[in-house]
């Protein structure tokens, strides 16, 4: 390593992670909707969904931006306190001390 590559920082450290070219929430936008048509043997229809659901996400992504859908999900969406503790629930809108 060269000392001028040294201290370079990378522009690629906060990528999302990826699964072949989507990433994880791409996939499971794309996947969920096939399995569950197969679970309920509605195979066209599980395509179909997945489709609409893939292309309405990329459509949203180029308007509102790449990290808009990561903090809609945060603000209207539920998480679970026992999977990230340390996350604050979003409704607390102020903390005192």
């Amino acid at each position: 390593m060269s000392d001028l590559t040294r201290h370079v920082i990378l522009n690629h450290v906060d990528s999302p992670l990826k699964i072949l070219v989507w990433t994880t929430g791409e996939v499971g936008l794309f996947l969920m909707p096939l399995f569950m048509g197969l679970f309920f043997e509605q195979l066209v229809l599980g395509v179909l969904i997945s489709f609409v659901n893939y292309r309405l996400f990329k459509i949203y992504r180029e308007k509102f931006g790449k990290d808009q859908f990561q903090a809609v999900c945060y603000w209207f969406l539920p998480h679970s306190p026992k999977r990230y503790p340390k996350i604050p629930p979003s409704y607390i809108r102020e903390y005192i001390g």
